[in-house]
């Protein structure tokens, strides 16, 4: 069945152009094919969009499903469907309510389409929401409350008295507590209209207001009560009554009057007019007067709409419009306020004419689009602003779609590539030949992840300039939106002179690594190739001193014991560069088994006598009897002797050291401790590098033994590390002693 838009409009023309309800049309697919101006108005929808609307994309699932089954109901029995009650989505993603119902429109006897009729219930769902929030409150002020209330409960066809506030207690003298548990058809026998009140209460669930028509008797004097029933479940009713004797004879000389749409346009969230054609004001509703700044309770009616206007004289150009064509859509209007203040509202309106066709009012609606037109004109700034930034940045600048179509670059782009504008645009950066070829399999696979929504990282790569010389540059890149379409934004920086630099520092890098491993090698040959002579020196001096002594004069004597001793210390610093070897080649390994801690320092002490004795210098040991802990004894031995030789070189004669051991938790502690030359910060923060040998010369440092390598106390702290210990040093400064601490993990 084909839709004929022309037909409907034709057939309900009164409908669609003066009902102030949301008349649509819709397919029963859930297309819009038609809607009113109120309906575009609350969507947030131009009329040319009616075409790419469809209900389904309005609502959630749950709604929908409630659609279809409404629409699925109409298509069986061809008839109006009852109202029903749906959340709207929008156009700026907001969420309206509004309750509605179909109508099947029937061409030959088939349906082809919905009609539509709703309203915007999304104050009322408000208020409900706020009567729901205030259910707890309500509950708790039931009691005490200044109305008398009572509650019924429904029993079979009758209703029972179950309870009531302490003010019904007050006006029934507490004779109300003697009808807990009567039947309502027992205490009104009488009253057969109270009888019919709260079967259609609780039946129909209606708020039944009575306002003086209830009249009874309290202490032989008649009281006029009004009475509101309100159904709060399906077999409870609440009754609130008030005693209105004195208002009834107040109110008895006036009357009611109704004003016709009064609740309709007052529920508008936008502003309505009903107007002369020369401009005084008939009507209006309250958001009339919220919008133009005046009190909501004022009263515009005669007053002229072009006080209203900035220029007066531009409504004569809108009402040659409206009359003309009988309707002004979406017209914009510079307005005052109460208080000068100049706003842009959007007019919807609509000529009205008698029976004879004669034009004898203006119906319509405005909204206040200051906002939105401030939004766009700072938009196009901003655009503006953007644009000269692209055009006059120093990056390179290139935006693509998304099937890698270049759309637009900048100037510098240009520059850099040398080729022009004309020659990039509308080309796929894939056959412009620009990127090295070992470089567009990367490319290509982060494009489609970014496309995709993935993040991508920054990338270094290498394109071709038109003349086919080769640079390096980093890309990156990002998603921008402009309409409904997305595209990449690809941003160039020339890196080529940082990366000559950077290929220039890694072969350096590459040089000192390779040094680095031939003075390693260097050593470690060295130091193996001098420790064979070294033991046959140092044996040869010590077997001369053993058997032949006697032979030899006092000075043969002494240089074979200079012999001995320059063997020993060269064995000693070959022995440390072997070491330094193997912690480079982290080759030094340790034997752990469990030590008595307190022997190795010891024996240590008893080691290094022969070098106490000749400074005369005074050791202390502090140590527990035992102190068992998995160590590896040779390394351990060599840190003990490292740290007692440094004190004891650094110590004045007649000096005085101490070697203190403690457990501390789950540490032991040990603390070799002098009264020597002491030690600078600066000399702290170099004594376990390796060769920060410190050296002190001068008046005042004669005692002080400088032999030695630098390697000692390098050592030492590795082996420490390696027992997952820690050693440090304490100074108070020149001539103040040093503290030396080792902290090993006990096991």
């Amino acid at each position: 069945m084909v839709y004929n838009k022309e037909e409907i409009r034709e057939r309900f023309h009164d409908l669609f152009e003066h009902s102030l309800d949301l008349i649509y049309v819709n397919d029963l697919k859930g297309n819009f094919l038609d809607a009113n101006d109120i309906t575009l108005l609350t969507l947030g929808y131009e009329r040319e969009e009616i075409p790419q609307i469809s209900f389904m994309d309005l609502v959630d699932e749950e709604n929908l499903k409630k659609a279809f089954e409404v629409t699925k109901e109409i298509y069986t029995n061809g008839k109006q469907s009852k109202r029903s009650e749906y959340k709207i989505k929008t156009k700026d993603g907001n969420y309206i309510y509004i309750e509605t119902f179909g109508i099947p429109l029937k061409k030959q006897g088939k349906i082809y389409a919905i009609l539509g009729i709703g309203v915007n219930i999304t104050e009322r769902k408000k208020a409900a929401q706020k009567i729901k929030d205030s259910e707890e409150m309500f509950k708790a002020i039931y009691k005490e409350g200044p109305i008398p209330t009572y509650t019924w409960k429904k029993v079979d066809k009758d209703f029972i008295l179950i309870d009531f506030n302490n003010a019904a207690e007050r006006i029934t003298n507490g004779n109300v507590k003697n009808f807990i548990g009567i039947k309502a058809s027992q205490l009104y026998r009488d009253r057969p209209d109270i009888l019919e009140d709260l079967s259609r209460c609780i039946n129909e669930k209606l708020h039944i207001t009575r306002k003086m028509d209830y009249v009874f008797k309290f202490s032989d004097q008649e009281k006029y009560l009004s009475v509101n029933y309100v159904s709060v479940d399906p077999d409870l009713i609440i009754v609130n009554t008030e005693d209105i004797t004195e208002r009834k004879i107040a109110l008895e000389n006036l009357k009611e009057s109704e004003i016709k749409y009064r609740n309709l346009i007052e529920n508008l969230d936008v502003g309505f007019y009903q107007v002369t054609l020369e401009g005084k004001m008939l009507n209006h509703n309250t958001a009339h007067n919220t919008i133009l700044g005046y009190d909501p309770s004022e009263n515009m009616i005669g007053k002229n709409v072009t006080d209203f206007w900035q220029v007066p004289e531009d409504r004569n150009e809108y009402l040659e419009l409206i009359v003309k064509d009988g309707v002004a859509r979406n017209y914009i209007c510079n307005a005052l306020t109460k208080n000068g203040e100049k706003i842009i509202v959007e007019l919807n309106s609509h000529l009205i004419r008698n029976e004879e066709g004669w034009p004898i009012r203006i119906d319509g609606t405005f909204i206040d689009v200051t906002g939105k037109i401030d939004l766009e004109k700072r938009l196009k700034e901003s655009e503006q602003k953007f644009r000269g930034l692209f055009e006059n940045t120093p990056f390179t600048i290139v935006i693509l779609d998304s099937k890698g179509i270049i759309i637009e670059c900048n100037p510098t782009t240009q520059s850099m590539l040398g080729y022009s504008r004309e020659e990039l645009i509308g080309n796929n950066f894939r056959n412009l030949n620009i990127i090295h070829p070992k470089n567009l399999p990367t490319i290509l696979a982060l494009f489609k992840k970014f496309i995709k929504g993935e993040r991508v990282h920054r990338v270094d790569i290498q394109i071709y300039k038109k003349n086919q010389s080769l640079i390096w540059v980093n890309l990156q890149a990002s998603l921008i939106r402009i309409g409904d379409d997305v595209y990449v934004q690809a941003i160039f920086t020339d890196i080529t002179q940082r990366k000559e630099a950077d290929f220039l520092v890694t072969e350096e890098i590459r040089k000192l690594k390779e040094l680095d491993t031939i003075r390693k090698n260097l050593i470690s040959r060295v130091s193996h190739e001098l420790k064979t002579p070294l033991v046959s020196v140092s044996g040869g001096a010590e077997l001369l001193l053993t058997l032949y002594k006697d032979t030899f004069n006092q000075e043969m004597i002494e240089i074979i014991q200079l012999i001995e001793k320059g063997g020993e210390r060269l064995r000693y610093l070959v022995d440390n560069l072997i070491d330094i070897t193997r912690i480079e080649y982290d080759r030094l390994q340790l034997n752990k088994k469990s030590e008595d801690l307190s022997e190795i320092i010891r024996n240590s002490a008893k080691e290094m006598m022969y070098l106490v004795k000749s400074r005369k210098i005074d050791i202390n040991l502090v140590l527990p009897e035992t102190f068992f802990i998995n160590v590896d004894r040779i390394r351990i031995e060599q840190v003990i002797l490292n740290l007692l030789s440094n004190a004891i070189k650094n110590s004045p004669p007649e000096g005085e050291i101490k070697i203190i051991l403690k457990k501390l938790k789950k540490l032991a502690e040990i603390s070799i401790i002098d009264n020597g030359i002491g030690l600078t910060k600066e000399e702290m923060d170099v004594l376990f590098t390796r060769f920060g040998k410190i050296e002190r010369y001068g008046d005042g440092y004669e005692f002080l033994d400088i032999q030695g390598s630098g390697l000692g106390l390098y050592i030492t702290k590795e082996i420490v590390d390696l027992h997952k210990g820690e050693i440090r040093a304490e100074s108070e400064g020149r001539y103040k002693g040093s503290k030396f601490i080792v902290k090993l993990p006990i096991e």
